[in-house]
């Protein structure tokens, strides 16, 4: 399918001028400031309307030049943008690998009642998108993602059947998803940050003699209020994690388009955010119960697909979060390949040991640290609040064991392992790009291996494996999931 050259929309004049000020205003800003700071007398006023002045002129006059010199058009089996004020470039995408046609709209394309279009590709895998039109119509984006997908437009009649919704997410479980989501710790980050600029203006304004007295009227009750504090930051971040949530997933819909062979998901409050996931691409599937939803029979779903390589977005969230009964169900709707929920087998008895070492290790090596601080004088504290760490790392190694198992149901495999989330990988058979066994000495000892695959996402591929389970049965696997040479396996010890 071939098209005429088109420019974009008018008002990628104003998103691309707008988008230049942001980087000249950041290296004027220094500069300003120092302005302002030395003295606002009349001259200084001057420059400063002078320099305004200069800069939306010269932002309009960017945004004209870049929207004429930027061009796309679809010709030849591939997608061809040309760009660029002062230095001309072209980039041109194959449509075969052309994986995902995007839509985002910014705050800037609503009021203008524009999309911006991302083009991944199947080797993408970074943060930026392959190509990018900043402002374009809405019926100019259906067109263009048509064309990429090498559909032909049909009679409008062909234009009656509508993508049909999956699934919403309520307002409740907007809510629900917030306050469980996990984030509290980055926005407990965020919440530090702001609290050195608190420090600042407490370094400032509060005289001394005032910063003693407040000083002395908390001292008695000191402990209260280190708690009262640190009860009002983690209140805090869990409300800033609340926050997040919510801009990033209001009205989070999942649909599946007529002719079944994509997923399109939108999503976002202030920013919407729209993509588009082929059911084709998809190569496994992970249901992720975090520490905050697993008691509550809740997860979250999230998609592997060649070019939605990036550890970030709503580009892998095929679901926020649901109930962890419904998520099979949910997966079937999109596929019924991906849909699987088998009893899994355990691991062995003899490896609970070693999931108990590899965890005993680190906390044994602090202990250790914290020993020798107090043996130089740092004081007991650290040392008595690093001996619970040894049964704890334990117990925590007995979790991620017992956590542990794996599954073949219909041509799928299914692995259960443990982080700090409990995550379920799905992969069915076909997809897989390879097989391995792999056998360190130690594992060699008491009969044990790995057993790892890995399917195409993004540049380089993800990989999903079960640590320590039998030989006997990492062969099996290796067998049931791919050819193998008898000749290369090792001999099964004897017990």
């Amino acid at each position: 399918m071939n098209s005429e050259p088109r420019h974009l929309h008018p008002a990628a004049m104003v998103v691309e001028g707008i988008r230049a000020v942001r980087g000249w205003a950041s290296a004027a800003a220094i500069p300003g400031l120092a302005a302002l700071l030395g003295g606002l007398s009349w001259w200084v006023l001057a420059l400063l309307l002078l320099g305004i002045l200069l800069l939306i002129f010269g932002a309009a006059l960017w945004g004209f030049l870049s929207w004429r010199a930027t061009v796309y058009w679809v010709s030849g089996g591939a997608f061809h943008l040309r760009s660029g004020v002062l230095q001309k470039k072209e980039r041109t995408i194959p449509l075969e690998h052309v994986q995902s046609v995007d839509t985002v709209q910014g705050i800037l394309q609503r009021l203008f009642g524009v999309v911006e279009v991302r083009i991944e590709t199947a080797g993408g895998g970074s943060s930026e998108p392959d190509a990018s039109l900043p402002a374009v119509s809405r019926k100019a984006a259906d067109e263009l993602r048509r064309e990429l997908g090498g559909e032909r437009r049909e009679p409008e009649a062909a234009d009656v059947p509508l993508p049909r919704v999956i699934r919403r997410l309520s307002t409740r479980e907007l809510l629900v998803a917030g306050a469980t989501s996990g984030q509290i710790g980055p926005a407990a980050a965020l919440v530090g940050a702001a609290s050195q600029f608190f420090d600042e203006l407490y370094d400032r304004f509060l005289s001394e003699e005032a910063a003693r007295s407040l000083l002395e009227a908390l001292a008695p009750h000191a402990f209260a209020a280190a708690a009262l504090l640190l009860l009002g930051v983690g209140l805090l971040a869990w409300l800033l994690a609340i926050a997040g949530t919510i801009l990033a997933y209001a009205g989070f819909t999942l649909f599946r388009s007529p002719d079944g062979r994509n997923i399109h998901i939108s999503r976002g409050l202030l920013n919407r955010y729209e993509a588009t996931i082929p059911v084709a691409r998809i190569q496994a599937v992970r249901v992720v119960e975090g520490v905050l939803r697993q008691p509550f029979g809740l997860a979250s779903l999230r998609v592997e697909s060649a070019g939605y390589g990036r550890d970030e977005g709503v580009s892998t969230t095929l679901f926020p979060m649901l109930p962890r009964r419904e998520a099979a169900a949910l997966l079937a709707a999109v596929d019924e390949e991906l849909a699987a929920d088998p009893p899994l087998t355990p691991l062995p008895r003899r490896a609970l040991r070693r999931y108990v070492l590899r965890a005993l290790l680190p906390a044994l090596l602090a202990v250790l640290a914290a020993s020798g601080a107090w043996l130089a004088g740092a004081g007991a504290v650290w040392f008595l609040g690093s001996l619970p760490l040894p049964v704890l790392a334990a117990l925590y190694g007995v979790l991620r064991y017992r956590d542990a198992g794996w599954a073949l149901a219909g041509g799928r495999l299914v692995v259960r392992s443990r982080l700090v989330a409990r995550t379920t990988s799905i992969a069915p058979r076909r997809r897989l790009q390879s097989r391995s066994v792999l056998r360190s000495p130690l594992q060699r000892r008491v009969g044990l291996a790995t057993f790892r695959v890995r399917v195409a996402s993004g540049g380089g591929g993800t990989g999903v494996e079960v640590v320590d389970l039998d030989l006997p049965s990492a062969w099996h696997l290796m067998d049931a999931l791919g050819p193998s040479s008898a000749s290369d396996r090792d001999p099964v010890p004897s017990r």
